[in-house]
């Protein structure tokens, strides 16, 4: 992974001194690759794991997590380039990390475990099975209060993240692959391969879209979900195509507006990812990474309402990204999953080197500085 990246040029109606940040993506053979918000230029390439990274998030302070088949967790300040360090509490492979704020890091493992950390000292406040079999993916509820996570077991679960507890289960027909929390918390979206669901959390009202090519030979998956700051849901498929999908006029069901434009070499895609400002991330299978943006106040179907900033090819195998914008003014949110009962045990956390991750001017993946076969104290 990670030659120099390619980046064409495209409209975008937000100016360059407004999208500063990094996009990080992680690869098949271990490695992140860190890229430029504003122009798509790669200014890191790191190998940090032994095997696929399967996870990957960033919070708003530049705070990065992502998790592999190697078991870990590995800790990364993007706003500073440095590795902080290495959470060592899962038996397998950490198949989902999710942040919430600057003050809680969640983990998911493909045992069915989930772990709460506090951030800053990594203290573990909690761990409890969630799932019979391995943790697919989470979502934290823009409160904090509440997480839904969907397992392989093909178990939905709510849980409230003050006890730790089951507050909501549901079974479904098949695997979850992807949660999404709406921006305002008033909705879930739960996406299967075959099927998205859309829940009004205050009416338990299900909005359902089924692919219409679900069936036969050529079967193309669902694979990637994100609402739009206006309510639209964009999804992404096997295919590489991206829809834009609204409520039914008779409110019983999601009907696709509108694609957005495909030269034909994405590839599946792997990550949707929503930033501030109308600005969204599209990571491809083929290494492909797409920062777009939709006009706030305007439907994705409008002339000109959605475009596209830039378009980067990094030839890698991806599998996972994140994406953090600098912002001037923190997000004011509160505390969250902390208040967890006294008595859990502390999780261990080995201290890495603050080596620095790369230069604006690298290109290509610099190995972690341990040793890749190195045995791991428990």
């Amino acid at each position: 992974a990670g030659g120099g990246a390619g980046v064409a040029a495209a409209d975008g109606s937000v100016s360059p001194a407004q999208v500063k940040g990094t996009v990080v993506i992680g690869t098949y053979d271990g490695a992140l690759l860190g890229l430029s918000l504003e122009s798509g230029e790669q200014i890191f390439g790191y190998a940090p794991h032994v095997g696929c990274v399967k996870s990957l998030h960033c919070n708003e302070a530049g705070a990065l997590a992502s998790g592999g088949t190697d078991s870990a967790v590995r800790l990364f300040d993007l706003a500073r380039g440095v590795e902080n360090g290495e959470l060592m509490v899962h038996d397998d492979t950490v198949s989902c990390v999710r942040f919430w704020g600057s003050t809680s890091l969640i983990s998911g493992d493909s045992e069915g475990t989930v772990c709460i950390w506090q951030c800053g000292t990594w203290e573990m406040l909690m761990k409890f099975r969630a799932h019979k079999a391995g943790v697919a993916c989470l979502a934290v509820h823009p409160s904090g209060w509440l997480m839904a996570s969907a397992g392989r077991d093909r178990g939905l679960r709510l849980w409230d993240l003050t006890r730790g507890t089951s507050a909501a289960h549901l079974s479904t027909d098949e695997v979850v692959e992807a949660l999404e929390w709406s921006p305002d918390g008033g909705r879930v979206a739960a996406l299967s391969p075959l099927e998205l669901l859309v829940v009004r959390v205050s009416s338990c009202e299900a909005l359902p879209y089924r692919n219409p090519n679900s069936g036969g030979l050529t079967r193309i998956s669902l694979t990637a979900v994100m609402f739009l700051d206006g309510g639209e849901v964009v999804l992404g498929d096997g295919k590489g195509d991206l829809r834009v999908l609204e409520p039914a006029s008779n409110g019983k069901g999601l009907v696709e507006v509108c694609r957005l434009p495909d030269d034909g070499k994405r590839g599946r895609i792997k990550a949707l990812l929503r930033g501030s400002g109308g600005l969204f991330l599209v990571g491809s299978s083929a290494g492909r990474v797409e920062l777009w943006h939709a006009c706030p106040g305007t439907r994705a179907a409008e002339p000109g309402a959605v475009s596209q900033r830039w378009c980067v090819d990094t030839e890698a195998r991806l599998t996972c990204a994140a994406l953090w914008r600098v912002s001037g003014a923190a997000a004011g949110q509160a505390t969250t999953a902390g208040a967890a009962g006294s008595g859990s045990r502390g999780g261990k956390r080995r201290p890495r080197h603050k080596a620095k991750v790369g230069s604006a001017a690298s290109a290509g993946v610099r190995r972690s500085g341990a040793g890749r076969n190195k045995r791991r104290r428990r």
